[in-house]
């Protein structure tokens, strides 16, 4: 017997923000989202999840999505499927999950994932978890070492772990650190949802290249492990190196490995001048993002916003920084650039009313300090 609730989001609504909600609106179903949530009655626990929840730690909720073969419909509400249980194992291919009330184990989709919010089964990872939910990044980068040093705690959970030390070495620049943390990640390939933190720059890092940072990612080019090259070419396009970075990518583009092609393939936005973006490229552009698996799309819509904000269409710009800060919230630091952003260019835009109402709004949401 399941129980099975409803809810559906608050959409996003406001007089002055009519220009920014219409696109949004087109491009975003997020708003009108139905969550599904489905678990077993706690009462009915089974033997055999009562032995999973002792071998492997509590259960943890899972976020599904709906599959389709488009991420973002736009002309229905998106499902998504939030699910109880003690994940046993989760890679590319299959989650398997053990939920409450079952004498088994039932597999999902590993690409389909979404979210997933855990129960550690070590406090010392639920501290360091708890530190990057707290924007705490050096310290979580400080305190995460340990944590992994630790034994007979869940694969998926270690792998989860690296991932959020990734995002808060980007978080604070160490975009050296960040990279050497990712690969362990990228030797494994692991699930798209943690693979979409690889360190690439989204928005105007190159800014932030320095000589020892720029030979480092020279050399990354060279490497062995396809999602290392990724990373080195995607920054080198910024710097001396840019010829050598096209061709990577362009080879990267042809990549058996579904999200490699994509990333290379739009890393590569970055070549068209800025007069082609709206002539020739939007509509191409938004496509390829809206096809990726919804976690694979924060990056992607950073530099799409970063692109039309070069080609002077400030508005444009700011709906697609305000859909990475509501549909991209676990990713802190994408979230919080995207809506200081957002703020940055009404304020150009001599709309201090639309500042206040993204500071006010998706403050809340992001979790980030009002300016």
């Amino acid at each position: 017997m399941k129980k099975t609730i409803v809810i559906h989001r608050a959409k996003f609504v406001n007089r002055r923000l009519g220009f920014v909600v219409g696109f949004v609106f087109r491009f975003v179903a997020c708003a009108a989202c139905i969550v599904r949530f489905e678990q077993g009655v706690w009462s009915q626990e089974t033997e055999y999840y009562l032995q999973a929840v002792e071998r492997l730690g509590p259960a943890s909720k899972l976020v599904w999505s709906e599959p389709g073969g488009h991420s973002l419909d736009r002309w229905r509400p998106r499902s998504l499927i939030v699910v109880q249980g003690v994940v046993v194992s989760w890679d590319v291919d299959k989650l398997v999950l053990i939920k409450p009330d079952s004498k088994g184990p039932t597999n999902f989709p590993g690409d389909l994932v979404v979210g997933i919010e855990p129960n550690w089964k070590a406090e010392s990872y639920a501290q360091v978890h708890q530190l990057f939910v707290q924007r705490n990044f050096r310290q979580v980068l400080q305190k995460g070492q340990s944590a992994l040093g630790l034994s007979e705690i869940p694969r998926w959970q270690q792998r989860l772990l690296v991932s959020e030390m990734v995002d808060s070495a980007a978080a604070i620049e160490q975009f050296s650190v960040a990279a050497r943390v990712f690969k362990v990640l990228a030797e494994d390939p692991g699930p798209e949802l943690l693979m979409s933190r690889i360190p690439l720059p989204w928005s105007d890092e190159w800014n932030r290249l320095t000589p020892a940072w720029t030979q480092e990612v020279f050399e990354l080019m060279s490497s062995q492990t396809t999602a290392m090259r990724l990373l080195g070419a995607s920054w080198s396009l910024g710097g001396p190196h840019r010829l050598e970075a096209i061709e990577v990518l362009k080879a990267l583009a042809k990549s058996d490995t579904s999200w490699i092609a994509a990333y290379s393939t739009i890393q590569l936005w970055r070549l068209s001048l800025p007069e082609e973006i709206l002539s020739e490229r939007i509509e191409e552009w938004t496509a390829q993002r809206d096809e990726l698996p919804v976690p694979l799309q924060a990056g992607p819509t950073m530099l799409l916003a970063h692109r039309l904000e070069q080609a002077n269409q400030p508005k444009l710009a700011i709906a697609q920084w305000l859909r990475v800060a509501s549909m991209h919230q676990d990713r802190y630091h994408l979230a919080e650039q995207a809506m200081g952003k957002g703020i940055d260019t009404a304020r150009k835009l001599g709309d201090d009313q639309l500042a206040k109402t993204i500071a006010t709004r998706f403050s809340v949401a992001t979790g980030a300090a009002k300016p």
